[in-house]
């Protein structure tokens, strides 16, 4: 009953904050990919007043970037109101991985920051072409290509629109400026027809559903080094009526020698400067997947220019990990690079290019279980060694591995016939950094049965106590070994097994074969069930053995005194005859 109550409260709940998100007034498009963040998210089992945990904490993170990503891609906004919407991604990012949240303050805050995120959006000026929703997939790799080759160029198109696009018609700008067009033209025409790209306004659907139109080129001999824009006319139809837009994408050519490197035109501004160039963050990954404290790992981080006219370079990127620590005199980095360095160079970026850069590190053995944070800052130069700075932080949950033992065991008593029980004992100890949940011992042995200690949640350095009874159900027949195996789970649910064994033997029962006891009465169930229990036949039997041991011993003591009295009137009638 209680879990079906649980269900309908999680229900309730995900239909008010639904409901609430959508019938907010100016909210759009943009508070209806909020609910869905919260529809998923209790619908995933979490109650209003639960703990969030670091899977919660990345969920949050990732469902906030592709929302922000979003704005970007399909508003296309000034670089001021980029800078700003970063400002509050940022906020975001460091008040999530630093505060303790329940599920619904993690929602409500996850919320607010998408309002926060159209208010920005409020405040742009530039309206959008509203045909401006067909764009190249921002997962695509640039191509790298030689003078004198062939190579493959693909588009991989989305369609962030309302509507599907049918007989899309998609043509290069070939030039026979070497400075625009690295190919040699060899057709009359390159034109590539796509029947139909579905619409999605969720960017991630979108991905599914892009279509690939690719092309052969031959690298002109005559190409210079560098990054090439391409630009390509689209044609299409939506709703029945004809449309068409610009597509740009980008590819690296290594040119022929003595050919020259290619110089782009940058867009200046009034001031003779170009337009600021952003390195942001786009991801990251461990390996292994899960650190654990004590633990070596590879940390990767994904970062990318999102300037689509002016690449970057001579960029120097720090890492400075968060401190850990009870007190100023023992504050200490939570991770340290094995290297010594916590430094990585990398060369240049091409604009809208992704790199990334690795770095070795440690995690500290005494790191309580909980996500760090890692302050990424970057300097770096434009063409016109213009000087920029970046920062960004990452968090990286720690584990802490679960350590259980368990101490001696008494059995009482040390074996027992079928049908009979035994009582078993013993501690279990947490001798890890981190709360062990579900605790519970089960008894593993065909000779044996029941016995379920169930323990419940282990704080770190607590301990549990076993106190069983364990049913003989069949007569040993091996070594007498029973397992007690301890059951435990972390604090994601994953379940782990520490098996101890014990001794304990079972005997059959059989009295036939011992004497004629059948004689005695014995009754079938216990008189008196203390500790261990007390049963009428191991006392008849115990007592009968007394008996017949008291019987043998007062025939020796009679015999013996026989004897004696009998030499006594021996030496009496010797006695007389003298």
């Amino acid at each position: 009953m209680k879990t079906y109550k649980r269900l309908f409260i999680r229900l309730i709940t995900v239909f008010m904050i639904a409901a609430a998100l959508i019938f907010t007034p100016g909210a759009g498009m943009n508070v209806r990919a909020a609910g869905s963040f919260s529809t998923s998210y209790f619908a995933s089992g979490h109650t209003g007043t639960d703990p969030i945990d670091d899977s919660d904490r990345q969920a949050a993170y990732g469902y906030l970037t592709t929302y922000m990503n979003n704005l970007i891609t399909v508003n296309k906004p000034s670089q001021d109101i980029i800078d700003r919407l970063e400002e509050v991604w940022k906020a975001a990012n460091g008040y999530i991985a630093d505060t303790a949240l329940t599920a619904s303050s993690l929602v409500d805050y996850a919320n607010e920051t998408v309002a926060n995120f159209d208010s920005v959006m409020q405040d742009q000026t530039t309206v959008s072409n509203t045909e401006e929703f067909l764009f190249i997939n921002n997962n695509s790799i640039i191509t790298t290509a030689n003078y004198g080759e062939y190579t493959y160029l693909t588009l991989s198109i989305i369609n962030l629109g309302k509507a599907d696009v049918t007989d899309v018609v998609i043509t290069p700008q070939e030039s026979t400026d070497i400075n625009k067009w690295p190919f040699e033209i060899t057709t009359a025409s390159n034109a590539l027809v796509i029947p139909k790209i579905c619409a999605s306004s969720d960017i991630h659907t979108a991905h599914t559903l892009a279509q690939q139109a690719t092309w052969v080129f031959l690298v002109s001999k005559d190409a210079k080094t560098g990054t090439y824009p391409l630009n390509f006319d689209v044609i299409y139809y939506r709703n029945g009526s004809p449309s068409s837009t610009t597509l740009t994408t980008y590819i690296n050519i290594n040119g022929a020698p003595g050919a020259g490197n290619l110089i782009p035109k940058e867009e200046e501004k009034d001031d003779n400067k170009v337009s600021t160039p952003r390195i942001i963050v786009t991801g990251f990954k461990t390996d292994p997947e899960v650190v654990y404290a004590g633990d070596t790992f590879n940390l990767t981080i994904m970062v990318q220019n999102t300037s689509l006219t002016t690449a970057v370079s001579n960029i120097q990127f720090d890492l400075k990990a968060a401190s850990a620590g009870n007190n100023t005199e023992t504050t200490y980095e939570a991770f340290l690079p094995t290297s010594g360095s916590a430094s990585k160079f990398v060369s240049s970026i091409p604009a809208g290019a992704t790199t990334s850069i690795s770095i070795e590190m440690t995690a500290r053995s005494d790191l309580a279980q909980k996500p760090y944070v890692i302050v990424l800052d970057a300097v770096y130069e434009d063409s016109k060694s213009n000087s920029y700075q970046m920062s960004s932080n990452i968090s990286i949950p720690v584990k802490q591995e679960a350590r259980i033992d368990s101490g001696e065991v008494e059995i009482l008593p040390e074996s027992i016939f079928v049908g009979n029980s035994a009582n078993v004992m013993f501690p279990v100890y947490n001798k890890g950094k981190t709360t062990l949940y579900n605790v519970q011992v089960d008894f593993i042995a065909d000779s044996v049965t029941g016995g379920s200690t169930f323990l419940g949640k282990l704080e770190p350095g607590a301990t549990g106590n076993v106190d069983a009874m364990v049913n003989g159900i069949a007569a040993t027949m091996d070594d007498g070994t029973v397992i007690a195996r301890i059951s435990y789970e972390d604090e994601a649910g994953n379940v782990s097994y520490l098996d101890k064994e014990i001794s304990l033997f079972v005997m059959e029962a059989n009295y036939e074969d011992e004497g004629n006891w059948s004689e005695y009465p014995i009754p079938d169930e216990p008189v008196d069930e203390g500790k261990g229990g007390i049963y009428w036949k191991p006392i008849i039997i115990t007592i009968i053995v007394v008996v017949i041991a008291a019987i043998i011993v007062a025939r020796i003591i009679a015999s013996k005194r026989k004897k004696k009295r009998m030499l006594k009137e021996l030496e009496d009638l010797d006695d007389d005859e003298i």
